[in-house]
């Protein structure tokens, strides 16, 4: 069984792409989907939970499905990039249920953020209480998306 920091052999792959494709499995449907039994499966599923690669099982919800119909991409940028500055809009963000993903990024914008809101002036509520009033913040560029095309959240395992 690969150490902590060693890459993933091709049973530990098998189980990362099965679980991706359903994190409900037992471990017996599980270790007969990749062919170990259930000892060994359920060691390396034990061993990919402790070295950080599975980092927790969830459910996907549909946002719209529940009346968060719009997706909008936040370009943000900062004016002061000092520690209390991007600290404080950090940790507003963090805050936000509105704010799926929130990326520090390179090129014309500081961070990138995935915000899901019912409508437009729900979006202009997020911005008026938790991007405006941060002093940190410079500008933003907002980006509502039309239709989604592609939406996954299976990570690639070299099989």
């Amino acid at each position: 069984m690969p150490e902590r920091g060693d890459a993933p052999d091709r049973f530990e792959r098998a189980i990362l792409d099965a679980l991706q494709d359903d994190a409900r499995l037992s471990v017996q449907d599980l270790a007969q989907r990749i062919g170990l039994s259930s000892s060994p499966t359920w060691r390396r599923l034990k061993a990919l939970e402790e070295r950080g690669i599975i980092r927790g099982y969830v459910a996907l919800v549909d946002a719209a499905a529940l009346g968060h119909g719009q997706c909008v991409f936040a370009h943000v940028t900062l004016a002061k990039h000092d520690r209390e500055g991007v600290a404080e809009f950090e940790r507003v963000i963090g805050r936000r249920d509105e704010v799926l993903e929130c990326f520090s990024t390179t090129g014309q914008a500081d961070y990138l953020l995935r915000v899901v809101v019912r409508d437009a002036q729900h979006y202009e509520r997020f911005l008026q209480e938790a991007v405006f009033s941060c002093p940190a913040v410079q500008q933003i560029h907002s980006n509502f998306a039309l239709r989604e095309v592609k939406f996954s959240v299976k990570v690639p395992t070299g099989l």
